[in-house]
Formats: structure tokens, C-alpha cells, sequence
């Protein structure tokens, strides 16, 4: 009876130590699979973020590219009506020469 107790009580420990050792690798398992996932997780966040901030690059460099032409246009605008008013000055001054030269 005794040896039946020790018997029952060495594979009741048994069957406690190979639960535990089951748990534990299922404890092993699912750490590594979050691990994975967290890594992908944040590979993902860090792919999304960098494709936010190129497409927001891209339209700050639209929107500068937009601002230069239009002041190149300006520029243009300015230079063509200087032109035109050196001109004017220019047919003003050699009349004013031709009237004093007569």
C-alpha cells in the first residue's frame, strides 16, 4: 500500500513536471511569435512613415517649384517692362539731343 502511495505520488510528480516543461515551451512559443509579430509590426509603421513623409517631400517641392516659376514669371514681367521703359527713354533722350542739336 505504502509503495502504491510512493508509486502514485512519483507519477502524479512526474506529470507535474512534464506540464510544467509544456508550459513553458508554449510560453516560448508565443513569446517569439509576438516578438515576430512586434517586429513587423513597427517594420510596417517605420515603411508607412517613410512613405508619408516622402509624399509630403514631393509636395512641399511642388508647391516650391510652383512658387519658383511664378517668380520667374514676375521677374520676366518686370525685365520686359524695363525694357520697354529704357526704351521710351532712350527715343526721348536722342529726340531732346536731336532737338538741341537743330
Amino acid at each position: 500500500m505504502v509503495e502504491e502511495t510512493i508509486r502514485t505520488i512519483k507519477e502524479a510528480e512526474r506529470k507535474a513536471d512534464e506540464l510544467v516543461k509544456q508550459a513553458e515551451d508554449k510560453c516560448s512559443e508565443i513569446l517569439e511569435r509576438a516578438s515576430a509579430q512586434a517586429g513587423e509590426a513597427k517594420e510596417q509603421a517605420v515603411k508607412q512613415a517613410k512613405a508619408k513623409a516622402e509624399a509630403e517631400l514631393e509636395a512641399v517641392k511642388a508647391e516650391g517649384d510652383e512658387s519658383v516659376k511664378k517668380a520667374l514669371q514676375d521677374v520676366d514681367k518686370q525685365i520686359a517692362s524695363l525694357k520697354t521703359d529704357a526704351g521710351q527713354k532712350a527715343e526721348e533722350a536722342i529726340a531732346a539731343v536731336i532737338a538741341d542739336i537743330a
